[in-house]
């Protein structure tokens, strides 16, 4: 049979790409020919906010059902590309056609109209309105009264969801699901809307490797249906596994990748930092480990806790594995007074400590680094000098009655923002203003100042370039060689076995194995965390 191309026309439901596209089919290999149509055209685009130029005569096209990765390190220019792209704010030069239609002068709602629609990294749907009321914000139907049709809303949800394979209830509170269902139901509901190009900013942020899996699962069947995908990750590993093309963007200026799936994560980071980046691997063990027990819980009881005891050795880094609600995060926010602790007791060199608050952590020498840094790590009206000094204001900055010495409180912003290389005009700068990466840094900076015997870091790196990560992991090195202890959970097991001296397994509330990190691999992690029974 020879290969036949024919251009045709498709009846099929809004939600289902293909119906506004005459495609190429190919009967032979059968799916979508990427041969023709380009349907999102950027030609040297630039941008500058003042006199600092964020693009540089960035060109790239996409084609439907073309999934295409940007990487760059945080402040490249990623997101404000997409951000012009979706028509949150125009470009300085350039053109940018959809189908072949200059949208220059469209806004963010007719660009939707056309079918951009841009899925941030940062949560974006409604989590005390219903599954069906997500799906349909903005475009709720109507019966002949006005009123809102909820039998049929609640029905062509229900119809899209199954089409979509997400085995949910439309009437389900948003805020009840599960991280991959919310995932999923911000693409359906860009899907709703006549989504022709989704644009992903780190979709994959607090996912375990089979919820990722999942995620991309669902991806791969979008894009089968002729979907394309801007795909926004640090994780190259994923990058390459599902890209089609990609475009590294470093200081405005755009790098494409020749052979995506044949470059390796060296080549990548390399393009990533215009540098070769050395990662940081930790030189077991410090003279402390082993010696000197700083830390001991006994019998922990509180929230997904049972009966938990465990021991963490001065200047060592003990690693975390466990999946959501196994016990390993909840152990982190207890020994931090987030959670609280329903039995056991915590010592610090032999003596009992009591942790009913962060506040009463702190006052102990327990610094906490959270998992969602712009819910519970900063203060974006506020500036990074009071961002990283704010731990520290009673007790090392404050003066009698109550004063504030600033300049003291100056000269220890300064000091961590060359110690941690954070990139900002000024330590007055308001920290909303920095890249994600710069922001981490200065919660890490924050808890550094406190001089903490402890420092527990639930995925500090999450959504962090490969530079600001491994300067991130140095520092914390370098704190824990002085006589700090860490606590360090992360889902990235790779970057686990490099930082921590010891592993420890949650499974069921409790602790089932722990193992020297001598030889260790991430097979055999993944060997012992797959012991855990319904594993999700």
């Amino acid at each position: 049979m020879g290969q036949c191309d024919e251009q045709i026309k498709f009846d099929v439901e809004i939600g289902s790409p293909l119906y506004r596209w005459g495609v190429n089919i190919n009967h032979e290999k059968g799916g979508v020919n990427l041969n023709h149509n380009i349907l999102l055209d950027i030609r040297n685009v630039s941008k500058s906010f003042g006199t600092t130029q964020a693009l540089k005569d960035i060109s790239i096209q996409i084609k439907p059902g073309m999934i295409h990765s940007l990487l760059g390190r945080n402040g490249a220019g990623k997101s404000t590309l997409v951000n012009i792209i979706a028509g949150v704010y125009p470009q300085t030069g350039g053109e940018i056609f959809f189908e072949g239609q200059n949208i220059q002068n469209l806004n963010i709602f007719n660009r939707q109209k056309l079918g951009i629609r841009l899925v941030p990294q940062h949560e974006n749907s409604f989590p005390d309105l219903t599954v069906a009321e997500n799906i349909f914000v903005g475009m709720l139907p109507k019966a002949k009264a006005g009123l809102i049709d909820w039998k049929t809303m609640n029905e062509t949800a229900k119809k899209e969801l199954v089409e979509y394979g997400l085995n949910i209830e439309p009437t389900e509170m948003v805020r009840n699901l599960s991280s991959i269902d919310a995932r999923k139901l911000n693409i359906i509901r860009a899907m709703h809307g006549g989504a022709k190009l989704i644009i992903l900013d780190e979709p994959t942020t607090a996912l375990t490797n089979k919820e990722r899996n999942e995620l991309f699962a669902f991806i791969r069947n979008l894009k089968e249906e002729g979907t394309a995908f801007i795909f926004i990750s640090h994780y190259l590993g994923e990058v390459r596994e599902l890209s089609d093309e990609i475009t590294v963007l470093r200081d405005g200026c755009m790098y494409p990748v020749e052979n995506p799936k044949e470059a390796t994560e060296d080549h990548l980071s390399r393009l990533v930092a215009g540098e070769e980046v050395q990662l940081a691997r930790r030189k077991r063990k410090t003279e402390y480990a082993d010696q000197d027990k700083l830390f001991e819980c006994r019998n922990l009881t509180g929230k997904c806790l049972k009966n938990v005891s465990m021991d963490l050795y001065r200047g060592e880094i003990l690693g975390i594995v466990g999946f959501p609600g196994s016990g390993a995060r909840e152990m982190c926010r207890t020994l931090f007074g987030v959670n609280k602790l329903d039995g056991g007791e915590i010592l610090y060199q032999g003596k009992r400590l009591r942790i009913k608050s962060p506040k009463d952590a702190i006052r102990n020498g327990v610094a906490y680094i959270s998992f969602d840094r712009h819910r519970e790590g900063l203060i974006p009206q506020f500036t990074v000098n009071f961002n990283i000094g704010m731990s520290i204001l009673r007790s090392k900055l404050k003066y009698p009655f109550d004063f504030i010495n600033l300049k003291k409180e100056r000269g220890i912003s300064e000091d961590y923002r060359e110690t941690l290389k954070i990139k900002c005009n000024s330590i007055n700068d308001l920290i909303s203003s920095l890249s994600g990466g710069n922001q981490q840094k200065v919660v890490v900076s924050r808890s550094l100042a406190s001089d903490p015997q402890l420092l527990i870091l639930d995925e500090p790196t999450i959504g962090i370039d490969i530079k600001s990560r491994e300067e991130i992991i140095s520092s914390v090195n370098d704190m824990t060689r002085a006589g700090m202890s860490a606590i360090y959970y992360t889902n990235d097991y790779e970057e686990l076995l490099r930082v921590a001296d010891r592993l420890i397994f949650f499974k069921d509330s409790k602790i089932v194995a722990q193992v020297e990190n001598k030889d260790l691999n991430i097979v055999g992690v993944t060997e012992i965390r797959d012991q855990v029974k319904g594993a999700q």
